[in-house]
């Protein structure tokens, strides 16, 4: 006696997100990638990874610091003035986040 395969989560959520008729235009082998692709991406671990929810005036935020060994093969381009430009912008940002982190704690 055969069994009925057991609805899959992952998948579940993924086809809510899309257009009724898309689950049908994928082929099983297709569905397969993209869940070994998406596994992959959350199970990655980061010498440094701080994530922390605050509530602050009403509404939620959350705050996540990632951290660790660059693992791309490809090299990333040299940086220009306009990296630099948003290098500081992300410190900057950093920088009031950890400020205000500090504050509420």
């Amino acid at each position: 006696m055969l069994l009925a395969p057991q609805p899959d989560p992952f998948l579940q959520q993924m086809f809510a997100r899309m257009s009724p008729g898309a689950k049908f235009t994928f082929t099983p082998a297709q569905i397969d990638e993209i869940k070994k692709a998406f596994f992959a991406r959350s199970f990655t671990s980061h010498a440094v990874d701080v994530r922390h929810s605050i509530s602050l005036f009403g509404k939620s935020y959350y705050l996540v610091i990632l951290a660790g060994r660059e693992r791309r093969s490809a090299p990333r381009q040299p940086w220009g003035v306009t990296k630099v430009s948003q290098a500081i912008a992300v410190l900057a940002a950093a920088m009031a986040c950890c400020l205000l982190f500090a504050t509420v704690f």
